[in-house]
């Protein structure tokens, strides 16, 4: 059936979307000029569009929906992919990257404060040792900066979460078939007494997350602000369901600030400091992937964002200059003075006008 509808949503796509201006249309309406079912939209919002939201944009809904077919197929059954190791993966790759082109990473080195001049604007910060290390800007995680930097963010969410170690698949448990490292969970409400959408993710061994023999869950929802639930009290039944106490090794349950992902982010460079957001409540990198750019102009106007790793040997390190420099003076001193050749196995000195021609002859190469 996904197949179909895959397919049948390409046609809507290419024959009546294309050229079509959504903007300020909400989504039912754009179900209802394709005619769908009920059952057939309760399956696009499941499974494409995925949103918690009862009636999001139009062109928001299309958007989800075109990324979803774009992807199919391409990395394999499902149209997504994780990092192995997990997503902690990605800072650390960037940091590698970043690391052979000049950047300074210390490590293990928490900050005591950040530094302002007289203007109050940002001037580096102090760490635990009680070094200052000066800079222009700061960038800092909402988590980690102190309450008078942190503007008013809007579209807060208070998210509970379960993560859980066992011996059995979720797949097992639901006799699926698939046999896919790594799985998207998605229950709607009410089907597991879960008053709003539970999503998350399962690990198996081939991600490298968990060890071998061995699945991490992974689930989420959202709750209200002002709610005193607990988020055992919000998933707990959840996580019942999918698992089973005797192969359960280990799980724990917590809750987490996250930002509504059609809140539009705008860095604030107030003091030379820039906060961060709140990481988005959904499965895609999209958000961050935007802010991300949006940080980057604004620290560095005009500038390239992310280009394409270049051949590594069209990369010029600092030796490599060196060397270029002393064999340049070297070639500088050899034409001022003479040159020795060698040729037919005897040495020789060819003279030239302003100098010697230290350019070995063919009879000079053979013979060597």
């Amino acid at each position: 059936h996904s197949w179909w509808f895959a397919l049948a949503s390409k046609q809507w796509y290419q024959r009546r979307v294309r050229g079509k201006q959504w903007e300020g249309q909400e989504e039912s309406q754009l179900y209802k000029e394709f005619k769908l079912t009920d059952n057939l939209v309760k399956l696009v919002r499941a499974s494409l569009v995925v949103t918690d939201k009862k009636n999001i944009p139009a062109h928001e809904a299309l958007r989800s929906i075109k990324t979803y077919l774009k992807n199919v197929g391409i990395y394999g059954s499902m149209p997504y992919i994780c990092p192995i190791y997990g997503a902690g993966e990605l800072p650390q790759a960037f940091a590698r990257f970043s690391a052979v082109f000049g950047s300074i990473y210390v490590l293990d080195m928490g900050v005591n404060e950040l530094n302002f001049d007289e203007g109050g604007s940002f001037e580096g910060v102090t760490v635990q040792t009680g070094q200052k290390l000066s800079g222009k800007y700061c960038v800092v995680s909402p988590n980690y900066s102190a309450s008078e930097l942190q503007p008013q963010e809007r579209g807060l969410l208070k998210v509970s979460h379960a993560v859980v170690l066992t011996e059995k698949s979720v797949k097992e448990k639901l006799k699926l078939e698939e046999k896919d490292d790594v799985s998207l969970i998605n229950i709607l409400p009410g089907c597991l007494q879960n008053k709003r959408r539970v999503w998350g993710c399962e690990y198996g061994p081939g991600s490298m997350l968990p060890a071998e023999d061995m699945y991490m869950l992974h689930v989420m929802t959202t709750v209200d602000q002002d709610t005193s639930s607990s988020p055992e009290g919000d998933l707990g039944h959840v996580v019942d369901h999918l698992t089973e106490s005797k192969g359960t090794l280990y799980k724990i349950f917590f809750s987490t600030t996250m930002t509504d992902e059609s809140v539009t982010r705008t860095p604030d460079l107030d003091k030379n400091v820039i906060q961060t957001s709140h990481p988005a409540y959904n499965s895609s990198y999209r958000e961050c992937i935007a802010e991300a750019r949006q940080v980057f102009s604004t620290l560095y106007p005009g500038e390239e964002f992310l280009p394409a790793a270049p051949n590594p040997e069209d990369i010029k390190w600092p030796d490599d200059e060196e060397t270029e420099e002393n064999t340049n003076e070297k070639t500088e001193e050899n034409t001022n003075g003479k040159t020795e050749a060698i040729k037919n196995g005897k040495t020789e000195e060819v003279e030239t006008e302003g100098g010697t021609d230290a350019t070995p002859t063919p009879a000079a190469v053979e013979s060597n």
